[in-house]
C-alpha cells in the first residue's frame, strides 16, 4: 500500500513536470519572462522557485527521518525561497537552464521516495508552520510536494491565460 502510495506520488510529480515542460518549451521567451502583475510570479520565477522548493522538501523529509526531534519548514520570508524568485537571480538563467534543472526533480523526488516506508510516512515532526504543526511525513509528500508541482502548472496555465487575454 505505502510503495505504491509513494510510486504513485512519485509518477504524479514526474508526470506534472513533463506536461510543465513540454507546456513552456512551446512558449515564446517573452511570455515567461512576463508578470501578470507586480504580485504575481513569471512562469520563470515559477520554474526557479520549483528547482529549488522541491529539493527543499525532498531534503526535510530526510532530515525528520534522520532525526524526528528535527524542527522542519520555513516561512513565506525564509531567504532561499526569496532568492530563487528573485527577478534578478532568475533573469541570469536561460530558460534552457530552468527547464533543465526542473527536469532533474523527478528523479531527486523518486529517489528519496524509494528509501522511505510506511513507518516513515507516520513521523510526525515539530513544525516551524504552526498550522502545519502535528502533520505526519506523508503530509509533505502531498501537499508540499505532489500538489505544490500541480499547483504551479495551473499557475503557469493561468498565466498564459492572462497574456493570451490581454492580446
Amino acid at each position: 500500500m505505502t510503495k505504491s502510495f509513494l510510486q504513485s506520488s512519485s509518477a504524479t510529480v514526474k508526470e506534472t513536470v513533463d506536461n510543465m515542460v513540454e507546456l513552456v518549451q512551446s512558449l515564446s521567451e517573452e511570455l515567461i519572462r512576463w508578470k501578470p502583475s507586480e504580485d504575481e510570479w513569471s512562469i520563470a520565477q515559477i520554474l526557479s522557485h520549483l528547482n529549488e522548493a522541491i529539493p527543499y522538501w525532498v531534503e526535510e523529509i530526510k532530515r525528520i527521518k534522520q532525526d524526528t526531534s528535527t524542527t522542519w519548514g520555513r516561512g513565506l520570508a525564509d531567504e532561499a525561497r526569496l532568492a530563487a524568485v528573485d527577478e534578478a537571480h532568475v533573469n541570469r538563467f536561460s530558460i534552457a537552464e530552468l527547464l533543465a534543472q526542473l527536469k532533474t526533480v523527478p528523479e531527486t523526488v523518486e529517489t528519496a521516495f524509494r528509501r522511505l516506508d510506511e513507518r516513515d510516512l507516520a513521523i510526525v515532526a515539530p513544525s516551524r508552520n504552526p498550522k502545519f504543526n502535528g502533520q505526519p511525513l506523508r503530509f509533505i509528500i502531498d501537499h508540499l510536494i505532489v500538489e505544490h508541482v500541480q499547483k504551479h502548472l495551473n499557475q503557469i496555465k493561468r498565466n498564459i491565460k492572462k497574456w493570451n487575454e490581454k492580446e
